[in-house]
């Protein structure tokens, strides 16, 4: 069974091959900084680009982690939107939303949700740093985030999933702790980003329609 998981993708592009992509990636503050996977971004040579209000931005790649499989981005733009990165630990059975753009544009132009639980608290091979979830997700899904359904708040990142020949409901994502820690050593405070949502009682749709966003460089 294969995984489409960069992290334990063995079949590594030549590092000066600019390889045209696409993905979902969404805000984590108002200052236009931006997170989704690396292998998203990986073969984009620092010519990443993201769609907001219907207009093609340039996004510099501030960041990145090859293991994790995450990339920070930073488009020069103030944002009102993004999404609060939760500071409880993911529990099984927790019921979660994803959002994304699946197939990229060539599906559709609009964000798309999926829905589900948290299956499990590992990854493929064991990985701490993952979750497993039975929400559906596919190519051009990977950066998009994983929120909890009551709060909106951020519980993984998608990142990846086995073999769609094999099963439909085994994906994976990046714990938002794992996030947090990643934007804490490259100096981005979340903790002082405060969000203009009152969790507790949330409008899901809007807070994802408005942070999520599509990502590609061609």
């Amino acid at each position: 069974i294969k995984s489409y998981n960069a992290k334990f993708d063995k079949n590594k592009k030549p590092k000066d091959e600019f390889t045209p992509s696409s993905g979902t990636a969404f805000f984590v503050t108002k200052n236009g900084h931006v997170i989704t996977n690396f292998h998203v971004v990986e073969g984009c040579k620092g010519k990443s680009k993201i769609v907001y209000q219907d207009k093609e931005i340039k996004a510099e790649l501030l960041a990145k982690d090859k293991y994790l499989d995450l990339a920070l981005l930073k488009a020069d733009i103030q944002n009102k939107h993004f999404i609060k990165i939760s500071k409880k630990s993911p529990k099984k059975l927790q019921r979660i939303v994803a959002a994304g753009y699946p197939f990229g544009k060539e599906l559709s132009d609009d964000l798309k949700f999926t829905s589900g639980i948290v299956s499990s608290l590992k990854g493929l091979q064991d990985d701490s740093t993952r979750i497993q979830i039975d929400a559906a997700l596919n190519y051009g899904n990977s950066g998009g985030p994983i929120v909890d359904e009551k709060t909106g708040e951020l519980v993984a990142v998608a990142v990846s999933g086995l073999n769609k020949e094999v099963t439909e409901s085994i994906n994976f994502g990046i714990k938002a702790g794992s996030v947090k820690n990643f934007l804490d050593s490259n100096q981005i405070n979340t903790s002082l980003t405060a969000s203009k949502y009152s969790f507790g009682s949330v409008d899901l749709s809007d807070i994802l329609e408005k942070a999520t966003i599509y990502t590609f460089c061609k």
